[in-house]
C-alpha cells in the first residue's frame, strides 16, 4: 500500500481535499452527468485520517492504478485543489489525461507530492504495526 499525505489548503481542510480529489479522480472515468444515482458518493481512492489530529488525511493510493478516461471528463474541479500548480503544470495536467484513453495514476503527481511507504506511515502515527 502506498499513502499520500494531503495538505490543508486555503478554506480547505486536508480532509476535505481528500475527500474531493478522490472524488473528481472518479469522476475522470464516470462524469457526474453518466453516473446512476448510487454513485453520487464513490470516490477513486479510500483515505484515513490521523488517530491524534481528525482533520489530516492521508489517500490510500495505487500509482498503478490505471485511470480510465472518459471523453467528456471535465479537470476543473481537480485541478482547482491543487493551487499550488503552475499554469504549465496545469496544462500538462489537463493535456495528459485528455489525450489518453487511460494512464497510471502516478503518471499525474504533481512534483510537491511525496509518496509515502507504510514504515513512514507507522513511525509517524498514522497507523499501527501489523502484530
Amino acid at each position: 500500500m502506498e499513502w499520500i499525505l494531503v495538505n490543508q489548503e486555503g478554506l480547505l481542510t486536508s480532509l476535505q481535499r481528500a475527500e474531493i480529489i478522490s472524488r473528481e479522480l472518479y469522476n475522470i472515468t464516470r462524469p457526474v452527468f453518466v453516473q446512476a444515482e448510487h454513485e453520487a458518493d464513490y470516490k477513486l481512492f479510500e483515505y484515513i485520517t490521523h488517530p491524534d489530529r481528525r482533520n489530516d488525511a492521508a489517500l490510500i493510493v495505487n500509482t498503478s492504478h490505471v485511470i480510465e478516461v472518459h471523453p467528456s471528463c471535465t479537470l476543473e474541479k481537480l485541478i482547482a485543489v491543487f493551487p499550488e500548480l503552475t499554469i504549465e503544470e496545469r496544462f500538462t495536467l489537463s493535456s495528459v489525461i485528455h489525450q489518453s484513453r487511460a494512464f497510471p495514476f502516478g503518471l499525474i503527481l504533481p512534483d510537491t507530492v511525496t509518496v509515502r511507504d507504510e514504515a513512514f506511515m507507522i513511525a509517524n502515527g498514522w497507523i499501527e504495526a501489523d502484530k
